[in-house]
């Protein structure tokens, strides 16, 4: 009875195996055919557009119907395809295709990148008959944000500005006219219910009450700073304010100001028209929105987007791509939008009377676009200054000091001094001709000390053991070569690169040498900032501590972990070693998050533990102290298996007859431990002491994830120093680039102490 099983068996296989070869050529055949299938396949006729955008579900569905019915008024003519970028990645797309002549004909952005763009020579001015309304039909501010150097290259297609959502329940006779007065309502609301919640560590939407005291991005003349100049500047003292009043919640940040608006614990919160109230709020209906309320009896407006499309400079029919902005930016469109989106018009008729947009959309639609409207009215269109990215995140430092009830004028000196860097003024004229030759013997040199030291090595009595296995050596080095391949392409040609750009400095789309300044800068700030935080020295200071402590505590936990689970007796040993590598396991930047959560002020697990010894609601990222803590308690759970597992594997080839010797010659246990299992396993962890010390040194991830360098970039680590100069501070990269320069020298400084404290190991 076996054997016939067993036979149709083996035809069961040989039946599985061909039915996955026939799908396998099957496939291979459809790949083959795809581009004969393509190219027979039937093409709108008329010249091609290509339409690049980002925008998602019913955004997207309402512009692929305009798409289809611009198709359908110009059949035979014209024809646009559109393809859905990525947000996140959508201007870097267009910064590496359109220059060498690829990408879109049209693409819809805000027009607060229209800075770099230019710069970067990827937008061409719109044609004269490109608008479809006249310069005066528009509402104010919206042309000036799609214009640079008196050229017009975006026609505006719908704006988004700041508003007020309230809670209809709490404020059933609608929000109050004024801050002042909103904030006097909070003894009368339920317990735990806050008048107002908003983003207060945020500058965007802090912006409000800064354009209300008065402030101003740029000064006249739109490149020096002035954001932290005249009396706006008592506009960062508010957070500070409210929060002592208990006017805001403790930790005012944007999920938490929507987790109390949804739950009714916010009686108001200011946002965006991109958000759409959920939870149990949307269910009741219990919500509004009105605009934004006065300060100090002065009205109130925000910063304002402008979505607009531009035509793209490598476009080969600009005639035609004029054609589809003014249609993406017409009548239809606007209608289009505010029905169906309630995205307000950018036409100043469509608001007044007989506008053309009587009975069309909700009535909620006509709230949101009145007070859009108001928004822009006293608020400002946000500059498009390539500067203006380096704003952001020194006004969002000192707005999360004020939050924190630091010093607010120490902050605002500290963001001062920030802009004063990125503000100074780049040399030109200069020739890296000198620096270029340095560079080359430079690099010439450690090639010969490179060269010297395999040469040492070579000669050296393990080389003449190992040359001693013959034919099997020659093996040895065919497989080391991929490793040198690989460290040559990722590690040398970075170096390289690095130190190449740390002598110059990118200027608006340009590489401008500046020989050894931006060194000069970084290790000869001013005396009085070398021990401050955005110091390299400070910065310096931090690394060094938190990579002491960070090993010592991975050492002593991973040692001691692996001495308690070692013992023969210890039951579930396997299952008590994968739970503790788990932590290891898991991708950092998920683990990253996860403490992050839960050191939440509000909702964080840490506070509910601790809330019997007086933690509850304690805001550990407010103080230098606890957020370093926050980020060692992170790391240390991120690195002690690694120790445990290395001494897990030391401890296996540790004889046991010493063991067993030393406890008949009397050894108590803890000399069996410094005496015996000690000095065996500090061979193995030696290596690994270093390569942890390496990597907590470079921990970006927890540093950046868990107290993002709160408080005022004080838990800053070299890498995220680094990291912030190149995309947070203004985009200086060459800045960045000596910044890394330096921490590759430190890093093989401490490499040359540990490979000979390694040799003296071994000796």
């Amino acid at each position: 009875m076996a054997e016939p099983a067993r036979g149709g068996g083996g035809a069961g296989k040989q039946r599985s195996r061909l039915f996955w070869i026939v799908i396998a050529l099957s496939a291979l055949i459809a790949v083959a055919f795809r581009p004969l299938v393509d190219a027979t396949s039937p093409r709108p006729a008329g010249k091609r557009l290509v339409l690049w955008h980002s925008q998602r579900g019913a955004e997207k569905d309402v512009l692929e119907e305009l798409i289809r019915a611009f198709n359908a008024e110009h059949a035979g003519e014209l024809y646009v395809e559109p393809l859905v970028v990525p947000d996140g990645s959508f201007k870097d797309k267009l910064l590496r295709t359109v220059p060498r002549g690829g990408g879109p004909d049209v693409f819809i952005r805000p027009h607060n990148e229209l800075g770099e763009l230019h710069k970067e020579n990827v937008v061409r001015p719109l044609g004269a008959a490109a608008l479809p309304f006249p310069e005066q039909a528009y509402l104010d501010g919206l042309l000036e944000g799609t214009t640079l150097a008196g050229e017009r290259y975006g026609a505006p297609l719908t704006y988004k500005a700041l508003l007020l959502f309230y809670n209809t329940t709490l404020l059933p006779r609608g929000p109050p006219g004024s801050l002042e007065e909103l904030v006097r309502l909070g003894p009368t609301l339920p317990a735990g219910t806050y008048p107002l919640a908003y983003d207060a560590t945020v500058f965007f939407f802090h912006a409000p009450f800064f354009l209300a005291y008065g402030g101003r991005v740029f000064a006249d003349d739109a490149e020096r700073f002035a954001v932290f100049d005249g009396p706006a500047t008592d506009s960062f003292s508010l957070p500070k304010e409210l929060r002592a009043a208990g006017a805001i919640p403790p930790e005012p940040t944007y999920n938490e100001m929507i987790r109390l608006f949804e739950a009714g614990q916010a009686a108001a919160i200011v946002c965006g028209p991109w958000y759409t109230p959920a939870g149990d709020i949307a269910k009741k209906a219990a919500w509004d929105v009105a605009p934004l309320p006065t300060v100090r009896g002065r009205k109130t407006g925000s910063f304002v987007t402008v979505e607009a499309a531009f035509v793209s400079s490598s476009s080969t029919r600009p005639a035609e791509a004029d054609q589809l902005v003014r249609f993406l930016a017409g009548s239809q469109a606007q209608r289009a939008r505010f029905e169906r989106l309630s995205l307000p018009p950018v036409e100043r008729a469509a608001y007044e009377a007989g506008g053309g947009l009587e009975g069309l959309g909700s009535p909620l639609a006509s709230k949101l676009a009145a007070a859009e409207r108001a928004s822009l009215e006293h608020g400002l269109v946000t500059p498009s200054s390539v500067r203006m990215g380096a704003v952001w995140r020194p006004a969002d430092d000192v707005l999360k000091a004020s939050v924190a009830g630091r010093d607010v004028e120490a902050a605002l000196e500290d963001g001062r001094y920030t802009l004063d860097r990125v503000q100074t003024s780049v040399p030109t004229g200069a020739s890296p001709r000198v620096a270029g030759i340095l560079l080359a013997a430079l690099l010439l040199l450690g090639m010969v000390l490179i060269v010297r030291q395999v040469q040492a090595d070579v000669r050296s009595p393990e080389a003449g053991r190992a040359r001693l296995i013959g034919s099997w050596g020659k093996a040895a080095l065919g497989y080391l070569a991929p490793g040198v391949l690989a460290t040559i392409v990722l590690v040398f040609t970075p170096a390289i690169a690095a130190a190449g750009m740390s002598l110059f400095e990118y200027d608006g789309g340009r590489f401008v040498f500046v020989g050894l300044d931006n060194f000069r800068s970084i290790l000869l700030p001013p005396a009085d900032r070398v021990f401050e935080a955005r110091s390299f020295y400070f910065a310096l200071a931090v690394t060094v501590v938190w990579t002491l402590l960070n090993v010592v505590l991975h050492v002593t936990i991973g040692v001691a972990l692996a001495l308690l689970i070692r013992p023969a007796w210890v039951r579930f040993r396997t299952g008590f070693r994968l739970l503790l590598v788990l932590p290891w396991a898991i991708p950092n930047y998920i683990t990253a998050l996860m403490w992050k959560g839960m050191f939440n002020a509000q909702v964080g697990a840490i506070n509910a533990l601790l809330a019997p010894f007086g933690f509850e609601g304690y805001a550990w990222f407010d103080k230098f102290h606890t957020a370093f803590f926050a980020n060692l308690v992170t790391n240390t759970w991120l690195g002690f298996p690694f120790m445990m597992v290395v001494t897990l594997g030391a401890l296996t080839s540790l004889p046991k007859e010493i063991e067993e010797a030393s406890i008949l010659d009397g050894a108590s246990r803890w000399q069996r431990l410094t005496s015996i299992v000690l000095p065996h396993i500090r061979p193995a962890l030696l290596p690994s002491v270093i390569l942890g010390s390496v990597w907590t040194f470079n921990m970006f991830n927890v540093v950046y994830l868990v107290s993002g360098g709160e408080p005022g970039s004080q838990t800053d680590i070299l890498v995220s120093e680094a990291y912030r100069w190149a995309f947070e501070r203004g985009q200086r990269y060459g800045y960045a680039a000596a910044y890394s320069v330096l921490i590759f020298a430190f890093l093989v400084f401490y490499g040359r102490l540990t490979r000979r404290a390694a040799k003296e190991e071994s000796a």
